[in-house]
């Protein structure tokens, strides 16, 4: 309707137009430079309406290809978001395969094409491909030269998921030579440099983490204490037992009540033969939440007395029976007592219940002191078996008859 208003409207004036000129058609002169162009007034009308109408055509042209350039770019980006999204549910879903694909393939388009390449980097190193790995951390490092911290970070995780622990701390380090370090990494170096021995470069990391404002205070704390409770190792390595009180009552007292300080001291304290003082700590940790830590080393107390530590280590096991920790620890305790056959009795109730190489070990020196030679090599082969993770399928060999 507004369209035909407008060309009837057109019509009109033209015609009203068309009947002044055909009077006067006019005249119409351009001069530039030298040249001289000279015309009626309705052919340079018609002339400057053919122009508006090739510009506006151009015009037209082009911002229509930009929109199609626009439609096909939206459209890109809308399968990558849809390829994005298959491909995390891929990974979670454990089809690594498909998820680095769908990521990898979709990170061209995707938002943040970095943060795809980075996850297919993650189920790349799930299949066990390196190669492919490495290639996609490098992508990753391309597309966001300014997001370093992400792919090393990412690497690191990948090599402490793989006991690469000597390799996660060189690329951490390098990682910190640049000035990249962030929160996270900080948090990897705290939680490998004691696992490495390198009390004291974790020492050094102190103030750092301290000042980390991205970790949260629980956590803090927590990789404080591995910090601190350095010093508590240090004093009981060098059996100083002076300089061990001097490290407990320098902790603040929140990192003393922290299950892992208490065990590290009980730890320290029995290696500066204080074991009443460990003992003490021990007890009221496990009474308090019965952790596994203090549980076990509970029963490598030596004390004057032995029955005391495995009358208590029998009152906790009324109420836990189906403890494989404390059913090893009484087992320990009851050794020392001389109390071989309950020991027997209570390492057999702790394999049977967790399988584990250090306790059928302990079950093999037993039966072996006892005489059973037999079942000790059969506990021997179980520890072994144990440690290894599998029994070898080695082929029966015949005997040669002489």
């Amino acid at each position: 309707m507004k369209g035909a208003a407008l060309v009837a409207l057109a019509l009109v004036g033209g015609g009203l137009l068309a009947q002044f000129l055909l009077g006067d058609p006019g005249y119409v002169a351009i001069r530039a430079g030298r040249s001289l162009v000279e015309t009626t007034l309705p052919v340079f009308l018609l002339l400057l309406g053919a122009a508006y109408l090739s510009v506006r055509g151009v015009a037209g042209a082009v911002g229509a290809r930009r929109r199609l350039a626009e439609l096909r770019a939206e459209r890109r980006r809308r399968r990558a978001r849809d390829d994005t999204g298959r491909g995390m549910l891929d990974l979670a879903a454990g089809n690594w395969r498909s998820a680095e694909d769908l990521l990898s393939r979709s990170a061209p388009d995707a938002d943040t094409p970095a943060a795809n390449y980075l996850v297919a980097a993650r189920a790349a190193d799930l299949q066990d491909a390196i190669d492919r790995r490495d290639d996609w951390l490098a992508q990753a490092q391309e597309n966001a030269p300014g997001e370093r911290a992400a792919a090393l970070v990412t690497l690191a995780e990948m090599q402490l998921r793989r006991g690469q622990d000597q390799a996660a701390v060189q690329t951490l380090e390098q990682l910190d030579a640049s000035g990249d370090l962030n929160s996270r990494g900080l948090e990897l170096l705290a939680r490998l440099y004691p696992k490495l021995g390198h009390g004291d470069r974790l020492l050094a990391l102190g103030p750092r983490l301290r000042s980390a404002k991205e970790l949260p205070g629980a956590k803090v704390a927590e990789l404080l204490a591995q910090v601190q409770l350095e010093e508590i190792r240090a004093a009981g390595e060098a059996g100083n037992q002076s300089r061990l009180e001097k490290a407990w009552s320098d902790l603040p007292r929140g990192v003393r009540r922290l299950p892992q300080s208490i065990v590290t001291y009980a730890r320290a304290a029995m290696t500066c033969n204080d074991h009443s003082t460990a003992e003490k700590v021990l007890r009221e940790l496990i009474e308090d939440q019965s952790d596994p830590a203090a549980v076990r080393l509970y029963g490598d107390l030596v004390l004057p007395d032995p029955l005391a530590p495995l009358e208590r280590a029998e009152v906790w096991l009324r109420k836990h029976p189906e403890d494989p920790e404390l059913l090893a620890s009484c087992a320990r305790l009851c050794l020392r007592a001389e109390l071989v056959g309950k020991a027997r009795s209570y390492l057999e109730a702790s394999l049977a219940r967790r399988p584990n190489p250090e306790n059928s070990l302990i079950l093999s020196d037993l039966l072996e002191q006892i005489g059973e030679g037999a079942k000790a090599a059969e506990c021997l082969r179980e520890a072994v078996t144990l440690s290894v993770g599998r029994r070898p399928n080695v082929p029966r060999v015949r005997l040669r008859r002489r």
